[in-house]
């Protein structure tokens, strides 16, 4: 009995300890699903995608998505051999992978972004100069507006004076 206490208390601390490594792991930029492989690939070894996708209750396709994500990252590795099988890295060199792959991303998005500041300025000038655009245009329907009542008015007023000018002519 007591034995059996012991190994319950151990299979939830493991449980426990692959909780916490799953949040570092996502810490670090792996999905949920992504941390939970390379959990498994670490504990279990080298497996098959289908063997993944089982254990791991995550659906095939999926499974071969994130392996394709893992080995892109440089946090596991396929083997040579038919069918493939994935095994992870050590830790501290997906550590360094990972890293490294964030550095590059910054590095990267340091590059672009002058580019990203001259499309934005871009952006703002066509919006500016359409707003203007459309002021302008408000402003000139509004003169002719004004000005089909003004000369509406004159041949309104141009009426009555003939129509007066009649009448004295009577």
């Amino acid at each position: 009995m007591e034995r059996e206490e012991t190994i319950a208390r151990s299979i939830d601390n493991q449980g426990a300890l692959i909780l916490a490594l799953q949040e570092k792991l996502r810490d670090f930029g792996l999905t949920k699903n992504e941390s939970k492989i390379y959990i498994f690939l670490s504990k279990n070894g080298p497996k098959k995608a289908i063997e993944i996708s089982r254990e791991e209750s995550i659906p095939r396709t999926e499974t071969y998505h994130l392996l394709s994500n893992l080995e892109n990252k440089g946090i596991i590795t396929p083997s040579i051999q038919r069918p493939t099988r994935f095994s992870a890295v050590m830790i501290e060199k997906a550590i360094e992978s990972i890293i490294e792959n964030q550095l590059k991303r910054i590095d990267e998005l340091k590059l672009l972004k002058d580019d990203m500041v001259d499309l934005w300025n871009s952006f703002q000038n066509i919006r500016h100069n359409s707003k203007s655009d459309f002021l302008k245009f408000e402003a000139a329907m509004k003169k002719y507006a004004k000005s089909d009542r003004l000369r509406a008015n004159f041949k309104r007023n141009l009426k009555e004076m003939r129509h007066k000018s009649d009448m004295l002519d009577n």
